[in-house]
């Protein structure tokens, strides 16, 4: 069984955006590509707690698998450097394998996102951390709630999900939650 109070301590907010700000996701299927391919690239390496995908940016709460490299500091700046080597691989894997399917499909070449994925300790709730991530699409005004942007994790935990039909790790998600509302 997890240590769940150990590893409520290792929650990080991880995310990029596309060159310029541009659209990237244009098509549901973009939408459905990236997020298959976060969830194949990523799971070895994290416990992925919440995400959210935008027009032109993702963002993912997680809990690293794998033990913290020595120089990374637990603090409430934004890093350039993935807090575990792991972690790193399977970000720079997800990138790049969408982009170069992304460029294929669209005749491009070059790459799709900002050269440095951003990560950050998140020390604050674990529900305001969520709600952050989830809330993004009506904030932006590209829906009225949360529920209607299909590109989430949010009606995994807002509909209660069983765990098997869930991409987030949502039994311990749940139970951060109750630690940590």
């Amino acid at each position: 069984m997890r240590d769940i109070e150990f590893l409520s301590r290792y929650i990080f907010h991880i995310y990029n955006r596309s060159n310029d700000r541009n659209t990237l996701f244009h098509e549901d299927e973009n939408y459905q590509f990236f997020v298959a391919k976060m969830l194949r690239q990523l799971r070895g390496a994290c416990h992925i707690l919440a995400y959210c995908v935008m027009p032109n940016h993702f963002h993912i709460m997680l809990i690293p698998k794998h033990t913290l490299r020595d120089n990374f500091t637990l603090d409430e700046e934004y890093h350039d450097v993935m807090p575990t080597p792991e972690l790193s691989e399977a970000i720079k894997r997800l990138l790049m394998g969408f982009t170069k399917s992304y460029n294929g499909l669209y005749g491009l070449t070059g790459s799709r996102f900002q050269q440095h994925t951003k990560c950050k300790y998140h020390s604050g709730g674990l529900k305001e951390g969520m709600n952050y991530v989830h809330f993004n699409p009506s904030e932006a005004g590209l829906v009225n709630h949360p529920s209607e942007w299909q590109f989430s994790s949010f009606n995994e935990y807002d509909l209660n999900w069983p765990a098997h039909q869930c991409h987030c790790d949502v039994e311990l998600g749940r139970a951060l939650l109750m630690l940590h509302p």
